[in-house]
């Protein structure tokens, strides 16, 4: 599920970019009821070749679910940006 969004809306975790995708990403994630355990599985590979993403999705995760996220993903305006 998290592979295939991040390949619809080409969603990239270049320098300069890790941050506000890895937020994008787990506010989905979030949204969609999976936990932090779930989708660093689902980006294992992706975790192995950058171990910056896990990182990141380890400092975020807590952060995303105490700003509330998740809540965007059921806007009118989630739809409009992002494929899923």
């Amino acid at each position: 599920m998290i592979k295939k969004f991040i390949t619809d809306n080409e969603i990239t975790f270049n320098e300069g970019e890790r941050n506000s995708s890895t937020v994008v990403m787990i506010g989905y994630a979030q949204a969609r009821g999976l936990t932090k355990t779930k989708l660093k599985s689902e980006l294992s590979k992706e975790i192995k070749s950058d171990k910056f993403i896990g990182e990141e999705v380890e400092r975020l995760w807590k952060y995303c679910e105490a700003n509330n996220y998740k809540a965007f993903w059921n806007k009118p305006e989630a739809k409009k940006l992002y494929k899923f």
